[in-house]
């Protein structure tokens, strides 16, 4: 494992939400400094609540950046939020690279970081990539985020082609994404899919007695389809729809934050909508599901994601029914597979009547599957790709 090294991030912020590269940075801090930088989104903010609550905490955290941290951050983390403006012409760009470059040259200082290796899931850090002194480059794609909704296409395509053109090492979660993230430069691209919890998730195959969790599902009549994380443009509703006329005797339960309407599943008694909870709590929510389902429309971006959510619900013991994803396929026959209303209400009707795999069955599948495992390999990695570049020996095939 990777250790006595300084690493700057740019990603999502931490502990908002579960998210890949947390779970695999959280093993790098033993034994490095971290600093994580935290920017904005590149998707144009709507007149939503959704939208309108994330703008006001992003500019809480620009005014009292430490006030609004709920709990303590772990030994080895300091986490800064650069002021920046949202995306649009070159101006913005312009003061948006002077503010984080400056926030983080300014840490960098203060910690006295060396020679920091560089991580980044985002594209934008396209405009920051050799500004900051660091000996390494690493691109960790997670998605295809050209295509996401309310985003400036063109703008992110630019970035992202910058941000490849110099990078030392790109890791990316799908088949689909090393395919089409290959760099000019001949960097190296390397295939990591998602760890699990196993054991965590594994805890919702007993039933819970979590007063909260009981509180907010208990009264809910089983059996219960369940879909847990953000409920945003990618589902498909015309399924959701199918299966809650199909099945009155079934109930629809979407746990997490929505982004997107859905007025016309809202119109079924069987629909139940509830908000995000804690990832510590979650397995006990779950053990309410009776199944799990993942029905996304098949589009360019959902065609290269690799849903964090698919070894989750396979860890939870429950049967799990998806839309035909590369790589929800690439997990048959564990994960049942359709791609029209009707073939996915039949194969609903039959995990129903089965069962998902056991926590034994889980831990086995998943042995060498889990974030330590993975972030040992992302590790590894860098470890290579920096000593080639140390010595001067060009990039690996």
């Amino acid at each position: 494992m990777l250790t006595g090294r300084d690493i700057i991030v740019f990603s999502d912020d931490w502990g908002r939400h579960p998210f890949s590269c947390q779970h695999i940075m959280t093993h790098f801090l033993l034994g490095n400094r971290l600093l994580w930088v935290q920017t904005i989104g590149m998707r144009r903010p709507r007149l939503t609540l959704y939208d309108l609550r994330r703008s006001f905490e992003k500019l809480a955290s620009f005014v009292r950046p430490t006030e609004n941290r709920k709990e303590p951050l772990p030994e080895n983390l300091t986490v800064v939020n650069p002021f920046m403006l949202p995306f649009g012409n070159l101006l913005v760009r312009a003061l948006n690279r002077y503010s984080v470059v400056r926030t983080v040259r300014a840490s960098l200082g203060e910690l006295r970081f060396r020679d920091p290796i560089l991580l980044t899931t985002l594209p934008n850090a396209a405009d920051y990539l050799g500004a900051l002194g660091e000996s390494l480059s690493v691109f960790y794609c997670v998605d295809e985020f050209s295509q996401w909704p309310g985003v400036n296409r063109s703008l992110v395509q630019t970035m992202e082609r910058k941000l490849l053109d110099r990078v030392d090492l790109v890791v990316a979660v799908s088949d689909a994404l090393c395919a089409s993230k290959r760099p000019a430069n001949g960097s190296s691209v390397r295939l990591l899919t998602h760890g699990v919890d196993a054991a965590h998730f594994g805890r919702a195959a007993i039933r819970t007695t979590n007063p909260r969790a009981i509180a907010a599902l208990g009264d809910i009549p089983g059996p219960i389809i369940g879909y847990f994380g953000l409920f945003d443009q990618r589902s498909d509703q015309e399924i959701l729809e199918y299966l809650l006329k199909s099945r009155p005797d079934c109930s629809l339960v979407i746990l997490g934050a929505a982004v997107t309407g859905y007025e016309k599943l809202s119109r079924y008694p069987n629909f139940f909508h509830r908000e995000a909870v804690a990832y510590e709590e979650l397995p006990e929510y779950v053990s309410f599901f009776t199944l799990c389902i993942l029905p996304y429309v098949r589009t360019l971006l959902t065609d290269n994601i690799n849903p964090l959510k698919l070894k989750e619900y396979l860890a939870t013991g429950k049967p799990v029914v998806s839309t035909p994803l590369p790589e929800a396929v690439k997990l048959q026959p564990r994960v049942r597979i359709a791609a029209t209303p009707e073939a996915f209400l039949r194969q609903v009707e039959e995990a129903l009547g089965g069962s998902g795999l056991s926590p034994e069955g889980a831990g086995e599948m998943f042995r060498n599957e889990s974030w330590e495992a993975k972030a040992t390999m992302m590790a590894e990695w860098i470890s290579v790709a920096h000593e080639q570049k140390r010595v001067g020996r060009g990039h690996a095939p």
